[in-house]
């Protein structure tokens, strides 16, 4: 469940981006903008999980909150690491300044 939600949130907001960016200018550089910007980040989203599911811990002890925060932390966090390394660089490559 975490990679669909993780592969459709990185979608909606790489469609906003390219969409809603006022130095995104034109037709073409619109449609590359959304192509990178889908597509990067959600293969980057697909190798989190991959090293997720290689370096997650198979049990966790502790009190119930450190179980839970290490549980929420291996569910989505190594997903938006690679959503973000993934939006960086398509951003890299589209030349746009932050």
């Amino acid at each position: 469940m975490p990679l669909r939600l993780c592969l459709g949130l990185s979608t909606i907001a790489g469609l906003i981006i390219a969409f809603c960016n006022t130095l995104i200018t034109g037709f073409w550089f619109s449609l590359w903008a959304a192509i990178l910007l889908c597509v990067l980040p959600g293969i980057g989203v697909c190798l989190g999980n991959i090293i997720r599911k290689f370096i997650m811990p198979d049990a966790v002890y502790g009190s119930t909150g450190d179980v839970i925060q290490a549980r929420l932390f291996w569910a989505v966090m190594p997903q938006l690491i690679g959503w973000f390394i993934g939006l960086m660089s398509a951003i890299g490559l589209l030349g746009i300044q932050v």
